[in-house]
């Protein structure tokens, strides 16, 4: 068994077909099929049941399969050790984070591509459930997602590092009679009127709230957080967000908008964190993206 033989598994259980993998490694159909047969051969036990549907694996191929990618994955690492010697790293780091996360990291982002140069970095700005599924597709590298309200098993194939708990604040504008206040429970908050953030985690916090409080004056949700800030510091509604995407916006810093805490109501943290696809390669440039951001969080935080 050799090298090649893996990639050539690794490519088929990624694509379903021997054809498309023979395209994307850009070597015959017949090579691949020849290559696979030959290591089946030697192992002894069947990695893939072929069909006109397509070619899946076995009970006992897919232990095979998940043992290829770990030795795929050290290849790539010992690869990857010289870049790190003669500080040439290349590659690519896809990330993803919520809008505001993404500005508070920006100095660290500003930073990696200084000193990294040869890397190609793509910022992307979404929400936990758009990241989940981005990177179960492939278009993205790593995500820092919330953790609350994903089940356990909808998250077995990510990798999930926790990295902190951030409270759940009530943002209020200047003006608004709460701004003084240094907490206000959810009795007190009935009769506001809201804005909220369009995303699942909102959304379940919102429905939760008004089945054990009473239905509140909600005028709009929206996924621009812009637009929901403005009408905030403008005193038109208010508005419960995690205390980590408002902490450092510049409405909050100038006094514009006010964090109030919430209390007496569960929850009142959410959990953050990273997360990869466990079975794609962790790549060197992407773990010194990781140390570069997590350097600035432990420096503001």
């Amino acid at each position: 068994m050799n090298i090649e033989q893996f990639e050539n598994v690794a490519a088929i259980a990624k694509t379903g077909s021997i054809s498309i993998a023979a395209e994307q490694l850009h070597i015959s159909q017949a090579g691949v099929s020849k290559s696979l047969s030959k290591l089946e051969e030697e192992l002894g036990m069947k990695i893939f049941n072929r069909s006109r549907l397509g070619t899946e694996p076995t009970e006992r191929g897919k232990i095979i399969i998940d043992k290829i990618n770990e030795i795929l994955s050290k290849i790539e690492d010992i690869k990857e050790e010289s870049q790190i010697q003669s500080a040439l790293i290349e590659g690519e780091v896809r990330f993803s984070a919520g809008p505001n996360i993404v500005a508070i990291l920006s100095r660290s982002i500003v930073a990696y591509k200084k000193d990294h140069p040869k890397v190609r970095l793509e910022i992307i700005a979404k929400n936990s459930e758009s990241i989940i599924q981005d990177l179960r597709r492939n278009e993205t590298d790593l995500g820092l997602i919330y953790f609350d309200r994903h089940k356990q098993e909808d998250l077995k194939d990510l990798t999930l590092t926790h990295l902190l708990k951030s409270r759940i604040v009530v943002y209020v504008g200047k003006r608004s009679p709460l701004a003084s206040r240094y907490s206000v429970t959810p009795q007190e908050l009935i009769n506001e009127t809201f804005v909220n953030a369009e995303n699942n985690y909102s959304n379940w916090f919102m429905n939760d709230f008004m089945e054990k409080y009473g239905k509140v004056n909600m005028i709009f949700t929206s996924n621009n957080v812009d637009i929901l800030k403005r009408t905030i510091a403008e005193g038109v509604a208010i508005g419960i967000f995690i205390e980590l995407s408002m902490k450092y916006d510049p409405l909050v810093l100038n006094g514009d908008i006010v964090g109030i805490s919430l209390v007496s109501h569960e929850p009142t943290t959410i959990s953050l964190g990273w997360a990869r696809l466990t079975s794609k390669h962790f790549s060197i440039a992407q773990r010194e993206f990781l140390k570069y951001v997590l350097r600035e969080y432990n420096q503001i935080k």
